[in-house]
């Protein structure tokens, strides 16, 4: 047996993911929708697992471990096959446990035609009709084993084992995965989770939030940023709300009156169809109704305020049950950071983590972490650094493709020659050193702009975006000057918070301070980004201003920019004025004009 032992960890849901992981923590992680360029693509993610095996120069021969998300569809083709329930207890897979074998003749038609509606069109993606592919890649080689880790139970592992923390409350919170929809664990040294309570699916406090996302218009399961930031307009503060009582926390569980019904979303939206297999909450034709007598905005603001008092009620009893004050999260719940901050604010935890991929794609991660874990192979505690656990391409690759381009003009460039950019009033696209895991771009597949102007929002929703108004633009700002834009706590690495913007804040950088008076920061060190640090320092040395305005680098409606092409692609467009990528600046050539 080698000494190092390594996970490959999968998730096959939405947001589909692969991830490499080993005793040292997160190897390599990378969505799928970054590479096939399907937005929250649901399926098997054979890009990324090839891609992070390659990024780290090994071969499944190197692994000893593949752990999937989910405790349902064990494959009878692989003998060494172990189920993490929620209770984190590791056995054989019984009956209920196994997938299904689609006909070998038709393996995808049988798979649609078993798994029903939703997966209507979709069937080739799903994993039992991708044995042969697993096949070929060496999954069933003797050599490896099989977890699979219950999907809230990997949620609970990717905030836990990464924390930091020897012991914690640890939380999850989504839509629903595995018939659970939020959990409450304790976690103790060693990294061993004890599951004290879960939610079902049927009573989620994330399938509230998703059926009034969709009621308000958006498209669900992606959109409830944008539910959030329409909320803030809503200035009716405390009384009366039309959802009260819609769900309920008592006890560390949550309980809907109406029990949540699912419906196939692109037959109920045959207009607005999506390029995924995704349900719908039926409820959301009721909430739809409430439009009839309240504006949005307010429809808005009561569902995030129903919400919160939801996930604070539900922390609150977390921390009783559990006897625990330091808390770990995940879970894509974790991801509205106005509750985050509530709780925070309210509850007042000694230490509050929320791991920054803390949607589906993170599952990959947790479900790889957590049989590491069983296995005794996992160091503890782990401390996440930045998150950027994505691919890369070398500076040669980089030149080659941008000589190649003859409709550009490239010139080198550092920080400072972007900081000027900047003062300018350009918009910048940025592709530098490994990608970002997670929903959020943290510097390195971001889009950057001046934030003392607030007119560069609507300039870079009209280039770019294509968005809403309502939907904030988020700062990164410097560790040095953190304690200016606002009071408390600074160390947020990971846009997982939101906080209120001190006067200063309003005043100096209006771009990135929301209608409410809030921000969502990443604080940037030296130490986390040297480079973005230095374009900081730059920029503060010019203006006086340690900040930049920072979105994610893709066009509305897109996945977040994975390769060089995809940024050139950008820039093309006129989607962004110009494009810092290693050691260049590039711009429009051509007699193009930026903007």
């Amino acid at each position: 047996m080698r000494g190092r032992r390594i996970a490959l960890g999968i998730n096959c849901a939405h947001d589909a993911s692969a991830t490499l992981c080993d005793g040292g923590g997160i190897l390599a992680s990378i969505a799928e929708e970054r590479l096939n360029r399907i937005k929250h693509y649901c399926g098997f993610p054979s890009l990324a697992v090839r891609a992070v095996l390659d990024y780290c120069g090994l071969t499944i021969d190197d692994v000893d471990i593949v752990a999937f998300s989910s405790q349902f569809g064990v494959l009878p083709q692989h003998e060494d096959s172990l189920v993490v329930g929620l209770d984190a207890r590791a056995r054989v897979p019984s009956a209920e446990n196994m997938a299904f074998q689609p006909d070998a003749a038709d393996p995808v038609g049988s798979v649609e035609r078993r798994l029903g509606e939703i997966w209507a069109g979709f069937g080739e993606r799903h994993p039992y009709a991708r044995v042969e592919e697993m096949a070929e890649l060496g999954f069933f080689r003797r050599h490896l084993r099989h977890y699979h880790v219950h999907h809230h139970l990997s949620h609970a592992a990717s905030a836990f084992l990464l924390s930091g923390l020897e012991d914690a409350c640890v939380l999850t919170v989504d839509g629903k995965g595995d018939k659970a929809s939020a959990t409450i664990y304790r976690g103790t040294p060693g990294g061993a989770l004890t599951m004290l309570r879960s939610s079902a699916s049927r009573d989620s406090l994330g399938c509230f939030y998703q059926a009034v996302t969709e009621a308000l218009g958006f498209v669900p399961i992606d959109s409830e940023y944008k539910t959030m930031g329409l909320a803030a307009l809503d200035a009716q503060g405390e009384g009366p709300n039309a959802f009260d009582g819609v769900v309920s926390c008592r006890d560390g569980v949550f309980s809907a009156a109406d029990k949540w019904q699912f419906r196939c979303y692109n037959r109920a939206n045959p207009q607005r169809r999506l390029p995924n297999p995704m349900n719908s909450v039926v409820q959301s034709l009721a909430y739809g109704e409430l439009l009839q007598r309240m504006t949005p905005v307010v429809v808005a603001g009561e569902a995030q305020r129903h919400f919160e008092d939801n996930m604070l009620a539900f922390v609150r009893d977390a921390m009783a049950i559990s006897g625990c004050r330091s808390l770990a999260a995940a879970g894509g719940g974790f991801l509205n950071v106005k509750a985050n901050r509530r709780i925070l604010d309210t509850l007042r935890p000694d230490h509050f983590f929320v791991f920054p991929d803390a949607a589906d794609s993170g599952n990959a991660a947790g479900a790889a972490l957590m049989a590491l874990q069983l296995e005794g192979a996992l160091e503890s505690p782990l401390r996440l650094p930045m998150p950027y656990f994505g691919n890369d391409f070398t500076a040669d690759r980089v030149e080659h493709l941008l000589m190649q381009s003859s409709d550009i003009e490239v010139s080198p460039a550092g920080p400072e020659d972007i900081a000027q950019a900047l003062t300018r009033g350009e918009v910048i696209g940025t592709f530098q050193g490994r990608m970002e895991a997670g929903p959020r771009a943290l510097g390195n597949r971001s889009v950057l702009a001046d934030p003392r102007h607030a007119s560069v929002k609507d300039r870079i929703n009209g280039l770019l975006k294509g968005r809403d108004p309502f939907v904030p633009f988020a700062p990164i700002v410097m560790e040095e000057e953190a304690s200016r834009h606002w009071a408390g706590p600074t160390d947020y690495r990971y846009m997982t918070f939101a906080v209120e913007a001190s006067q200063y804040a309003r005043e100096t950088v209006p771009a990135v301070v929301h209608v409410d008076g809030s921000m969502r920061p990443q604080v940037m060190g030296e130490r986390d980004n040297p480079l973005l640090h230095a374009l900081l320092g730059a920029f503060r040395g010019l203006t006086g201003v340690g900040v930049v305005l920072n979105t994610s680098f893709n066009r509305h409606g897109l996945p977040i920019v994975g390769s060089p092409e995809d940024a050139l692609d950008h820039l093309r467009q006129g989607w962004v004025d110009s494009l810092w990528i290693g050691p260049w600046r590039v711009v429009r050539g051509g007699g193009a004009t930026p903007g």
